[in-house]
């Protein structure tokens, strides 16, 4: 049996401006059930609301963002970085090992 190695991840997550704010929760509740499908856990989200671009991206000139804490196994953080580049709610993602 293979042991897991679990580590503490945080991922900021650029949303379109456009979207509701239930738009937006439902963006981040699929990506926390994604987390917790595969054995990780939430542990802390900031969402830190409309912010300005200093260039555009993706023909935006501003975006909403969230920072999410969590812990995943390390098999499965490259897979959820793939997630979130095909999702088509997000602009832009970066997923970070703390």
């Amino acid at each position: 049996m293979v042991a897991q190695r679990v580590r503490d991840y945080e991922v900021v997550i650029i949303l379109s401006p456009e979207a509701t704010e239930e738009e937006l929760k439902g963006v981040l509740e699929r990506i926390d059930a994604w987390i917790t499908e595969r054995a990780g856990a939430i542990k802390d989200r900031d969402i830190w609301g409309l912010k300005r671009f200093a260039f555009p991206i993706k023909k935006f000139t501003e975006g909403n963002y969230s920072l999410t804490k969590f812990s995943m196994d390390t098999r499965m953080a490259q897979e959820f970085d793939r997630y979130l580049k095909a999702s088509e709610d997000v602009i832009r993602s970066l997923v970070v090992k703390l």
